[in-house]
């Protein structure tokens, strides 16, 4: 696992490029050929009035910015999941935008505000901007105008009735366009969505044209195209770019129409997504519709319109309440038309893969509001059997956080997730402090109960008593109470059943000679087990360095040995009270000790003296 700390990324765009070539650090991005120099993306924003040139010119650069940043995001890999720290996963970008309103984007308000609110929903290092003025001379100003548009014209008739949401064609945003078509029907709706793949726009297709059969055409979709062209494929399938191309897009609208705000329609949880698992670092949590991302974005949007707003009717909602809208205004037969799936490459045969967050947080929701049946089909069904162990993790983690591990009060809720809980709370609706984290926690509660009650109903459904239960599923998961494990503990658990054959084993003929003789050995039996680090990344501690013995992902793993008068017992103990104050709280701590010579007399004893010091310490003794 790499653990180097990337450079600057540096992006060209547009007519700054002097080649269609892209490498690791540096980007050439161009959507309309420059003489000799192909074009490698495509930008099309379908016409949403009859002539482009009424645009005002700002709007035309947040356009070709939003576009930018977007193909560029896919363009540069973050890096392994598994690393201890974010530094290989956060990157670092410097874009240089021709544009036309040059004195407005390089104006340090909008530059900073541009950068904040991306830095937050991406999680990455650094966003900063370079606009260069837009020559003349390139093309006419009205060429290069069209040149954003397809011949692709979506009216928008009777604006003043018209509201702005975007719509990715998953249950939330479904769910949000029933609500309004329903509660609002004096009004219409304009679903600004992206034309991802031919898949994602058939989807779209098919549930606006549903919509309109039954609400008497008050649906509009507008689509947009955006992505690298056949011959330069994505490296990085995150998309955390992708709210702020949605928003541009859906701002640029409602600027033409006079219109001050865009619905957002995304349930609370998702949205704020705390971390389910300790080891994994919560900048990598998806923040695309977070309540921050939304409140920066806001004050974005708020420089070209001091009225505009950002409305999340869903912000206190759970995923399984959102689904009783379709039961409300009996929609059910709709659901199936709908895509939550993130999976953006090839599925086997059906359009959710059943594995990732979303199919898993889409089915506990479906369950918890008893609509089992109406949903569609996974191509992976981790009720009864689990491919991967990936979603085994996944759906321990969802069960981990609907039993609040930690978190049975408010206070531990606060303890447990300090700046999350600012960050969500200097955003959240309303203006006392108290209430909101009030309805945070209670969010957080009706979360938690859904999955149980969910996952309970999974269990009495599939469980068949005249058949065996494969300990990968879900019935697995919750026969043993793995959910009732932390993650360190499942991960130690693994390792230690390894260990207690292949130390022995390895080392009944021959000793280790020293201490780093017994880290080599052991570092081949874990590696042949997963990929494990040996003494990296060295980690800060004041002013010295702490290198464990081996790591992967937030587990780090220290060895000790125990043998003649050297390591003695009370040498062991002191070296690993010393290891356990230098470890970063947020990592779990694993001590193997190789004890052959039976120095440690008791070993409950000793395993409970170390392990009582800190929390997801381990200790394990071998022989």
């Amino acid at each position: 696992m790499s653990q180097r700390t990337s450079n600057i990324v540096r992006v060209f765009c547009g007519e700054l490029c002097k080649s269609s070539k892209c490498n690791s650090s540096m980007l050439n991005l161009l959507h309309k050929p420059i003489g000799d120099i192909p074009a490698n993306i495509i930008i099309e924003y379908a016409k949403f009035v009859r002539d482009p040139e009424a645009i005002p010119k700002r709007i035309l650069d947040l356009l070709q910015i939003a576009a930018y940043v977007f193909c560029a995001d896919r363009m540069k890999h973050r890096g392994e999941r598994d690393c201890l720290n974010n530094e290989p996963w956060a990157r670092s970008f410097e874009f240089n935008i021709p544009v036309y309103d040059v004195v407005f984007w390089n104006d340090e308000k909008t530059k900073s505000a541009l950068s904040s609110a991306l830095e937050f929903m991406t999680g990455d290092r650094k966003y900063s901007f370079i606009f260069h003025q837009l020559s003349a001379s390139v093309l006419p100003d009205k060429e290069q105008q069209l040149s954003l548009f397809a011949n692709e014209y979506e009216t928008i008739e009777e604006s003043d009735a018209t509201d702005i949401m975007l719509f990715s064609g998953g249950l939330d945003s479904l769910a949000g366009a029933v609500q309004r078509l329903n509660e609002l029907p004096n009004r219409k709706l304009c679903l600004v969505s992206h034309k991802a793949n031919n898949t994602v726009t058939h989807t779209q297709t098919v549930i606006v044209d549903s919509l309109n059969k039954k609400y008497n055409n008050r649906s509009r979709k507008y689509g947009f195209e955006c992505h690298n062209k056949i011959g330069l494929p994505s490296k990085e399938e995150t998309q955390r770019t992708r709210m702020f191309l949605f928003s541009a897009i859906a701002f640029a609208i409602c600027n033409c129409y006079g219109k001050h705000e865009f619905y957002v329609y995304e349930n609370g949880i998702t949205s704020m997504n705390l971390s389910k698992q300790v080891d994994v670092i919560n900048a990598r949590a998806s923040r695309t519709t977070h309540p921050k991302t939304l409140g920066l974005l806001r004050i974005f949007y708020k420089i070209f319109d001091n009225s505009f707003d950002i409305i999340a009717p869903y912000h206190n909602r759970t995923k399984a309440e959102i689904i009783n809208v379709f039961k409300t205004y009996e929609e059910q037969n709709i659901i199936t038309s709908s895509v939550s799936c993130s999976s953006t490459r090839t599925k086997p045969d059906e359009p959710h893969c059943g594995g990732c967050s979303q199919c898993i947080d889409r089915r506990f929701a479906i369950f918890g509001s008893e609509l089992e049946d109406d949903d569609t089909i996974y191509s992976n069904d981790f009720v009864r059997e689990i491919d991967g162990r990936e979603i085994i993790q996944r759906l321990t983690n969802t069960l981990r956080l609907a039993h609040k591990e930690d978190i049975k009060t408010r206070d531990d809720f606060l303890c447990k997730y300090p700046t999350e809980i600012n960050e969500l709370i200097e955003y959240w609706p309303g203006t006392n402090p108290d209430d909101k984290l009030n309805d945070i926690y209670s969010l957080v509660c009706a979360y938690g109960d859904s999955v149980i009650r969910a996952a309970t109903k999974m269990r009495n459904k599939y469980d068949n008593i005249v058949m065996s239960i494969k300990d990968n599923s879900l019935l697995g998961i919750l026969n043993k109470r793995e959910h009732l494990k932390t993650p360190f503990e499942i991960r130690v658990s693994s390792i230690d059943i390894i260990l207690q054959s292949a130390i022995p084993t390895m080392f009944q003929r021959e000793k280790p000679k020293i201490e780093n003789d017994f880290n080599d050995k052991l570092e081949a039996i874990l590696n042949t087990h997963g990929v494990f680090a040996r003494e990296y990344p060295a980690l800060a501690f004041g002013i010295t360095t702490y290198k464990p013995d081996h790591s992967q992902g937030a587990l780090l793993i220290e060895s000790k040995y125990l043998r003649g008068k050297s390591m003695t017992k009370s040498k062991a103990t002191d070296d690993i009270a010393a290891d356990i104050i230098k470890a970063p709280n947020e990592c779990g701590l694993f001590f193997v000790v190789y004890d052959p010579e039976r120095k440690i007399v008791d070993d409950n004893s000793f395993i409970k003296s170390l392990e009582c010091k800190r929390d997801n310490c381990f200790v394990r003794v071998y022989r």
